[in-house]
């Protein structure tokens, strides 16, 4: 009877010894969702979870294709996915981003203002478009924009700079002492009213929107800045880094740009199936036949020379047009805010 209880008391004991092991290996945080548990990935060096924005931007592409496709976790990194609801660079300030994409012209501004942060590639070739309307005939090229109403989502938006750049080449004021047109403000989801109500005489903004009122039949398009003589070559947009992220956690930095590089590569050599995807997955809405199309006048060739020398043209036009400090220089301010990472290169053409 003894030897029976004595078995009876080790059986017991080892009952709870293994209970307690198999409680040791549940998660920490029990209370983490099914969502947030499948942007893990395993065999991480780094826990840490890059916060990677995104927005309902047609050009947006590679980082909302780099998500879906799984380049990420192909990496071995860790995502959160922000829906920027704000300013990215206001999200990066305090804390809630690591990285986000932006207009080379905004970027710069932020610079100007002290904004400290750290831009790794440019993305791609022009996204921004000028149009007036169809049966305008007075109207045909940016050229004919001398003393007319230019409607813009704001002042110092990177589409009321590219007129002004263009303006500014062709011999037309675009400076504030000697302003030759006029540029009036509008929410992006009323340029188009604007133009039809003749408020403007032509407007700019970005893709899908500027190509579906042409498509539509009541807008004309006057310039193109990805067909552009001027730009068809200048990359307009950038991946920008938290510098915390960027010197704190440099290897998960570097793999986050390759899977953002890995991304542009699939929108540049499938760009069919890349608008099908941000359509299916709501992050863009049209036709994803033309949204197709747009996405393949752009060269998604990220490149960090490119980046460098975008960032030095629109420093040297931003400080012509007065929108920036003179005491900026080109060579040094890229110099400072460019990161590149030793095991990231130059992607091949």
């Amino acid at each position: 009877m003894k030897k029976t209880t004595n078995i009876l008391i080790l059986f017991l004991v080892l009952s709870f010894v293994l209970a307690g092991c198999s409680n040791n290996s549940q998660p920490a945080n029990e209370s983490n969702s099914t969502e947030q548990q499948n942007h893990k990935s395993e065999g991480m060096d780094d826990d840490y979870v890059v916060k990677l924005s995104y927005s309902g931007s047609l050009c947006q592409a590679p980082a909302q294709l780099a998500y879906e496709l799984g380049y990420f976790k192909e990496e071995g990194i860790n995502i959160e996915f922000v829906k920027s609801e704000q300013a990215a660079s206001d999200l990066m300030v305090s804390g809630q981003l690591d990285v986000y994409q932006e207009m080379i012209p905004k970027i710069i501004q932020q610079v100007d203002n002290g904004l400290d942060i750290k831009v790794a590639s440019g993305v791609h070739t022009g996204c921004l478009k000028v149009l007036t309307l169809a049966d305008n005939n007075e109207i045909n090229s940016i050229k004919d924009l001398k003393g007319k109403k230019i409607g813009v989502p704001g002042v110092a938006s990177s589409q009321a700079i590219i007129v002004q750049r263009t303006l500014m080449e062709y011999g037309i004021g675009a400076t504030p002492e000697n302003m030759e047109v006029e540029f009036i403000t509008f929410n992006a989801s009323d340029l188009q009213m604007a133009l039809e109500n003749g408020s403007v005489d032509a407007i700019s903004l970005g893709d899908p929107s500027a190509s579906q009122i042409a498509e539509s039949g009541v807008g004309k398009l006057i310039f193109n800045q990805a067909t552009d003589p001027l730009y068809e070559n200048e990359y307009c947009c950038a991946f920008v880094f938290s510098p915390e992220f960027a010197e704190e956690h440099a290897d998960l930095a570097a793999k986050t740009l390759k899977a953002l590089q890995k991304a542009c590569m699939y929108v540049d050599q499938h760009p069919e199936e890349a608008a099908q995807i941000q359509v299916d997955k709501a992050y863009v809405a049209g036709d994803p036949k033309l949204n197709a199309k747009l996405l393949e006048s752009y060269n998604y060739r990220p490149s960090i020379e490119g980046g460098k020398e975008a960032l030095k043209e629109n420093i040297l036009d931003l400080q012509k047009l007065g929108m920036i400090s003179n005491d900026l220089e080109a060579d040094a301010v890229v110099d400072k805010i460019y990161i590149e990472f030793e095991d990231v290169d130059e992607v091949s053409n």
